[in-house]
């Protein structure tokens, strides 16, 4: 155990330990943003489809908000 604590001791070590779990740490929050996103970004464009599916619009076809 004295030997791993040493061996851990030296700044380089230190850093590439601490660099790696940074990187890792970063690649984990990049991969559940950007699931998130798709999942965000399809539900919008099924509500919007779902709204433009059942808003009237006028006697020119034109919704309310293009007048």
């Amino acid at each position: 155990m004295l030997t791993l604590t040493s061996i851990f001791a030296y700044k380089k070590i230190q850093f590439f330990l601490r660099l790696s779990i940074y990187i890792v740490l970063g690649i984990v929050v990049l991969v559940f943003r950007s699931a998130n996103k798709r999942k965000t970004r399809k539900r919008m464009d099924e509500r919007t489809e779902y709204m433009m599916k059942h808003t009237e619009k006028n006697d020119e076809g034109k919704y309310p908000w293009e007048e």
